[in-house]
């Protein structure tokens, strides 16, 4: 009785322009994200690749500098970066102000 029925819903086409013009531009629409989001993927992992490699540069000027001869080159790292209060129970009261009553 219901010969080929599934073969008419399958290949049942839209009924008028409108309908095929909606569907195309879904279509088009899922296509522009996903080359968005593969694109924000890409540039998020150039991203996080450079600042891998900046601070790989950095740890190796830093070892640099700490191997070096130059004693005061090598402090630089060891100074302490506190607040004032810290800095001046520490010995480094370069710019602190003190106030003196005579």
């Amino acid at each position: 009785m219901f010969i080929n029925a599934t073969q008419l819903t399958q290949n049942r086409a839209p009924s008028d322009a409108s309908s095929v013009a909606f569907q195309v531009a879904i279509k088009q629409q899922k296509e522009f994200e996903e080359a968005l989001k593969s694109s924000q993927d890409r540039r998020e992992a150039e991203a996080a690749a450079e600042r891998a490699q900046a601070e790989a540069q950095r740890e190796a000027a830093r070892a640099k500098v700490l191997s070096s001869s130059d004693p005061s080159a090598a402090n630089l790292d060891s100074r302490p970066r506190g607040n004032a209060s810290e800095a001046a129970q520490n010995g480094d009261t370069r710019g602190a102000s003190v106030d003196l009553e005579i």
